[in-house]
């Protein structure tokens, strides 16, 4: 039981940081020009409940789908820090989590709750590698009902985030964003690197065991 509560504590760490509410609270509030509280706070259900939805589907089916092609464990673990580095360099750098087409397009659309504010904006390509990288780390149904509570958890977190998104990023201010944003991008590299770190682990014996050519 400690371990699955440990591992849901460690899914929750290293999910909540690559959806970062808090920056997507400020791209809301740029989307969102002039829209009532109440027209906002519909758009932030329907993409929370979207974004739980896609990490739920790649947290159980990920793995699945790439053991149907026969990709391995270690290569599954070794991808997701790939791509959760490459994401968390990006944060911490300062670059737009959105690009400026899908800035221009959501700035348009009258509903913006499927994307791109759920999906890439929370559920991103980091998102969806850090849950297929956990599933495949995780072992026993201890550990799938502890990464659930923690998707759950932060599913939570994120509605209550950008409900509250006017006073968050009023509290925040310009300087504040930007210092949680090198925070949040430091502990997606970190993750990243964790899950390199994991995959190596798994390709090492195998390798050390194979006689030379």
């Amino acid at each position: 039981m400690l371990e699955a509560l440990q591992f849901g504590v460690a899914c929750f760490f290293a999910i909540f940081p690559i959806v970062d509410p808090f920056s997507a609270a400020a791209m809301l509030i740029t989307l969102t020009p002039g829209d009532a509280p109440a027209r906002r706070n519909e758009q932030v259900r329907r993409a929370v409940v979207f974004m739980t939805a896609i990490m739920l589907v790649s947290y159980f089916a990920g793995t699945y789908v790439l053991g149907f092609f026969a990709i391995s464990r270690a290569a599954v673990v070794l991808a997701a820090g790939i791509l959760v580095i490459r994401s968390g360099w990006t944060t911490l750098t300062g670059a737009e989590r959105l690009t400026p087409a899908q800035r221009e397009e959501g700035v348009h659309k009258v509903d913006i709750s499927y994307t791109p504010l759920g999906m890439p904006l929370l559920a991103g390509p980091g998102t969806i590698s850090v849950l297929i990288g956990l599933s495949a780390d995780a072992r026993g149904v201890a550990r799938h009902v502890a990464a659930v509570a923690a998707v759950l958890a932060v599913a939570v977190i994120s509605w209550a985030v950008l409900r509250a998104a006017p006073a968050v990023t009023a509290r925040l201010g310009i300087s504040g964003e930007g210092a949680l944003a090198k925070v949040m991008g430091l502990i997606i590299l970190c993750v990243g690197i964790q899950f390199v770190i994991n995959g190596l682990a798994i390709v090492a014996p195998t390798l050390i065991a194979s006689p030379p050519q």
